[in-house]
């Protein structure tokens, strides 16, 4: 994965121009049958042989990672956009086949392809077209598994005994060509008891926690106020929420959420945040912090982490709130909108005993 940014980086700094200029190649493509195991899971593709080279259907591709490989961080979804003329992945999304994809079979008849003169896009940033050749069959783009399985950060290996193709991903995701953890940063913690309470927080989280304020020790334990004041048992000291921060592995669902320009940044979390029942102390405090990560890119892809999140990090929160909201915002930078379904938020009751909590995710 780091050869392929580091590709992708050389190529946008010479200012490469992609498909477009280049001569649109006519060529033969033979249809060919080949077993693929994706993490251990078998299954047959049809594509095409051209210049001894096997190429598949990019969406089928992108089907059966999502389908057979468990890691989202491999996952890709297509999006074609008709007026630019581009074909854009965006990694970590599993992909979801639209009403409008249409259904092709390969089929035994030998075809003449084209050179496809799309422009195609990872999470925003222009590929050259040397480091992904797609060839138009029918009007269907193909391309060589080798090709994406490095942009999905997969392996591939060719097993000449059994002539299969192996596919394999890692259980753990990483965030960058570094391997870096997933950084879950500034979760905050609010407590709000009807009546004065102690109350005992514990957090069961899949990492390694690098700071927390008060000190986590085995637990929070505090005496809880209705209006959010926080008493900590271990020290005395008056807080206004439990903090937290931790590297880790969940994955980071980007199947659904909002496309955001950098200068819009303010008004969309003012607006979804307050949406969602937080005040608004807790909602300015949380663009506070992540405002200077965000409002100076060209669109931030967002997408609020649910299920996932609670996975990750579980909270066990004694006596038992009546009702909680946990809000964790997972981001990347594009530098191109894309299409993406607009994902569906919760509204939060603030009755009873109400926990709120935020935090969020860059991901590169």
């Amino acid at each position: 994965m780091k050869r392929f940014f580091a590709m992708m980086l050389a190529m946008t700094m010479m200012g490469t121009t992609v498909y477009a200029a280049e001569k649109r190649d006519k060529v033969t493509a033979i249809p060919v049958r080949q077993e693929i195991v994706f993490d251990g899971n078998e299954t047959v593709l049809m594509g095409y042989n051209i210049n001894g080279n096997t190429y598949f259907r990019l969406r089928e591709v992108a089907l059966n990672i999502t389908e057979h490989i468990d890691s989202r961080r491999h996952h890709f979804h297509v999006y074609y956009d008709n007026d630019l003329k581009s074909i854009d992945l965006i990694t970590n999304l599993n992909f979801v086949p639209m009403v409008y994809n249409k259904n092709y079979t390969v089929g035994t008849e030998i075809k003449e392809g084209i050179r496809s003169d799309a422009r195609m896009t990872v999470n925003g940033t222009v590929l050259d077209s040397d480091q992904i050749k797609g060839y138009v069959i029918d009007g269907y783009t193909f391309c060589k598994l080798r090709d994406l399985a490095i942009i999905a950060d997969l392996d591939v290996e060719w097993c000449e005994e059994e002539r299969v193709i192996e596919v394999t991903g890692e259980e753990r995701p990483t965030v960058d060509e570094n391997g870096n953890p997933i950084v879950y940063r500034k979760p905050a913690i609010y407590l709000y008891p009807e009546e004065t309470t102690d109350v005992s927080v514990e957090l069961e989280y899949e990492g390694d926690l690098t700071v927390t304020y008060p000190a986590y020790n085995d637990g929070w334990k505090v005496t809880a106020e209705p209006d959010g004041t926080l008493i900590n048992h271990t020290d005395g000291r008056e807080y206004s929420y439990l903090f937290w921060e931790g590297e880790g592995y969940g994955d980071m669902d980007f199947s659904e959420g909002f496309v955001v320009k950098g200068e819009d940044t303010v008004s969309f979390l003012q607006d979804k945040l307050s949406e969602m029942g937080m005040t608004p102390r807790e909602y300015n405090e949380f663009i506070v912090y992540w405002l200077p990560y965000m409002q100076d890119n060209a669109y931030n892809l967002i997408s609020f982490q649910w299920e996932n999140y609670n996975e990750s990090a579980k909270l066990h929160i004694t006596p038992e709130p009546d009702n909680m909201l946990r809000v964790f915002m997972a981001f990347k930078t594009i530098d191109e909108p894309i299409e993406i379904p607009e994902q569906k938020l919760p509204v939060l009751e603030r009755e009873g005993f109400t926990v709120v909590e935020w935090g969020g995710a860059e991901v590169y």
